[in-house]
């Protein structure tokens, strides 16, 4: 009789079980999400490095503005600012790989947040 043991049903098992389990091995948390941006804005920042040095030089030759100024001014070159109908605007270089995976994974984290019904951070009050 031990000869007629099927085992296929251990085999559906095994999926199943990887599948009930995979949202919760590859959840993603606040702490990954900030160490993502915090990459995300380093590799930024040393893009944007020689842009801002190159417009920064080219204001004090025109001589227009204090030096003082014009190192001010373009410190923050590059980031996100609002527009001209007071919506921010797209900031550069967050098209880069790091920041992909930043925006991924906030997605990722603000879509299960929404799922549990926590899209706001706050203490769920319904359940």
């Amino acid at each position: 009789m031990a000869s007629r043991y099927n085992n296929s049903g251990v085999c559906l098992m095994i999926p199943l079980v990887c599948l009930l389990a995979g949202p919760q091995a590859w959840a993603v948390t606040d702490a990954d999400v900030k160490k993502l941006q915090q990459q995300c804005e380093a590799v930024r920042a040393e893009a944007l490095a020689p842009i801002r040095a190159q417009r920064t030089q080219d204001c004090i030759d025109q001589q227009l503005r204090s030096k003082g100024h014009c190192e001010r001014y373009y410190t923050t070159y590059g980031n996100v600012a609002p527009g001209p109908s007071g919506a921010p605007q797209q900031g550069y270089f967050y098209n880069l790989p790091e920041c992909k995976a930043w925006l991924e994974a906030k997605d990722a984290l603000q879509a299960s947040r929404s799922r549990r019904g926590l899209a706001s951070g706050g203490p769920d009050y319904g359940a």
